[in-house]
Order: C-alpha cells, then sequence, then structure tokens
C-alpha cells in the first residue's frame, strides 16, 4: 500500500506542477498580447496622423493649383496692373479739380 501512496503523491504533485506552469504561460501569454495590443494602438494613432498630414499636403497642394490658375487669368493681371499704377491704354483718368 504504501508504494500505490507515494505513487499517488508523486503523481499528484506532477500534476500541480504542470499545471502551474500552464498557468504561468498563460500569465505570460496575456501579458504580450496586452504589450501587442498596445503598440498596436500606438501604430493605428500614428497612422492617422500620417494620414492627416498627407490630406493636409493635398489640400495645399489644390490650394497652390488653384491660385496659380487665378493668377494666370485676364483679372487678376489686370487686379495687379492696377495694384501699381498702371492703366489700360483705352481708359481715360479723371482726376477731381482742386
Amino acid at each position: 500500500m504504501t508504494g500505490k501512496t507515494a505513487r499517488k503523491k508523486s503523481s499528484s504533485l506532477g500534476l500541480w506542477i504542470v499545471a502551474a506552469v500552464v498557468l504561468l504561460l498563460c500569465l505570460f501569454l496575456l501579458y504580450k498580447t496586452n504589450q501587442a495590443n498596445k503598440e498596436l494602438e500606438g501604430k493605428k494613432q500614428e497612422l492617422i496622423e500620417y494620414n492627416n498630414a498627407i490630406q493636409e499636403a493635398h489640400d495645399k497642394t489644390r490650394e497652390m493649383e488653384d491660385e496659380i490658375r487665378y493668377r494666370s487669368t485676364d483679372e487678376y493681371i489686370e487686379e495687379a496692373a492696377r495694384g501699381i499704377g498702371l492703366i489700360d491704354p483705352n481708359e481715360t483718368i479723371i482726376t477731381p479739380e482742386e
């Protein structure tokens, strides 16, 4: 009988050791998964910021293209010429009398 009892205790101890190792492994995997999720969230935020910067650059490019198109119109050229005091050759300047 003592042989069976010793074997039972040894078997029970072995199961506890295996259970403890499995539990530690599960805890380690949970910890690593949590770390990976935090890193993933950081990378997602970084990606959002990069996408926002790209969108801002596209918007600025469109604004500049619109400005280039406007500055090549006759309307802008006439406005700029008047800004520096030029007049159209077909215009007559009328000045108030003093």
